[in-house]
């Protein structure tokens, strides 16, 4: 069909046609503007909530409450920042992890006792024990089956810290937070081991040493195994504490809690040479036997003159020994006695008789080392 349109008219048509098309490619090219731009901020959008969805949880900072975190030897990065996160330093081990990467020198951080706030960026917590850790620490070794004494002792010449300072700091016990077992006496629940302080405030070896004791007694189940052998938590610590004072191998441990338990179930008195040396305050080391002078002292420590455990622990023991007393070696065993006090040789006896005839051997032995006993 021909067109009824003059060549004016067509060219009209035509541009009215170009001109309409072209405004439909306008406004199809702004929708998709519109769009993209929409997606786009849309996108931002989500992308800023996701973030915020999976980014490391941290705290803004500075901190708040004093807190102190030990670091024991041997500890590993990761597990450090575990110690943060339940101390509340930080927030998460993501926050620590993250902020790890800002410290190339993360890897020297030493053991010790570090002295932070709650709720700290975890940047700053690092940065903090790496200042503490530049300035240097003391190292302080308490030995297994110290009395309270001697710990306190050691301590002072290690740290440089005066005895009269640590002793009246050994009476604010809610400082260092000391067991509740030890019911309020820290001799026996400061825990036996190598640490590292800064400073010079004695109430801050007193908690390491408290804290230590309290998680090694959780390691190991103490209060459970306990319960399990019907004694409360604080007569396994006595019972350690007499192990860690009577004998050094190790086999031979759980051996001397099931006699000591064996004769406490039968009302026997324990007779034991180490309590009696306590009572009298009598240096360790000096002779294996107590006198008929020393054995006839009125003190509640006296297990010769009282049945039952003394009231308290006579020596800081040390974790294998914790474990013999809440774990011990089942037997009839009634007796034991040193036979070789260089090789700590223990034999044990379920009746008298056999037990006079172990009693002969150190009687042997100490005939032919005369001055040993």
């Amino acid at each position: 069909m021909s067109s009824l349109l003059s060549p004016d008219k067509k060219r009209e048509r035509n541009w009215s046609d170009i001109s309409h098309l072209a405004k439909n490619i306008f406004a199809v090219g702004l929708s998709l503007l519109v769009l993209v731009g929409g997606s786009l901020f849309a996108y931002q959008k989500i992308s800023q909530s996701v973030s915020g969805v999976f980014a490391a949880k941290d705290y803004p900072g500075p901190g708040e409450a004093d807190v102190t975190v030990v670091v024991e030897p041997g500890t590993s990065v990761s597990e450090i920042g575990g110690l943060l996160v339940d101390k509340d330093v930080v927030a998460s081990i993501e926050a620590f992890t993250e902020a790890t990467a800002q410290f190339p020198d993360i890897q020297s951080l030493q053991a010790g006792t570090y002295h932070l706030k709650t709720k700290m960026k975890a940047t700053d917590a690092i940065q903090s024990m790496l200042d503490a850790g530049l300035k240097g620490g003391k190292k302080f070794r308490i030995l297994e089956g110290l009395r309270l004494s001697e710990q306190v002792a050691a301590l002072s010449k290690d740290t440089g810290i005066s005895e009269g300072e640590i002793n009246d700091a050994l009476k604010r016990v809610d400082e260092y937070k000391l067991s509740a077992w030890a019911e309020g006496n820290p001799e026996g629940f400061l825990f036996p081991d190598t640490y590292e302080m800064t400073g010079s405030d004695p109430i801050s070896p007193l908690k390491m040493m408290a804290e230590n004791f309290t998680k090694k007694a959780t390691d190991i189940k103490l209060e459970e195994k306990a319960k399990a052998l019907g004694r409360s938590p604080r007569d396994v610590v006595i019972v350690a504490s007499i192990i860690e004072a009577e004998v050094r191998r190790p086999e031979d441990r759980p051996k001397v809690a099931r006699v000591l338990y064996n004769r406490l179930d039968k009302n026997m008195p324990l007779q034991l040479d180490t309590t009696v040396e306590y009572a009298n305050n009598k240096p360790r080391g000096q002779g294996a036997t107590t006198t008929d002078q020393e054995r006839a002292n009125p003190s509640p420590y006296n297990t010769y003159l009282h049945p039952g455990l003394p009231p308290g622990p006579i020596s800081a023991p040390g974790k294998a020994a914790l474990e013999a007393a809440a774990a011990p070696e089942n037997g009839g065993w009634m007796y034991f006695v040193a036979v070789n006090l260089d090789t700590g040789e223990t034999a044990f006896a379920d009746t008298f008789d056999q037990h006079q005839a172990n009693v002969k051997k150190f009687q042997e032995w100490c005939q032919s080392h005369q001055g040993r006993c």
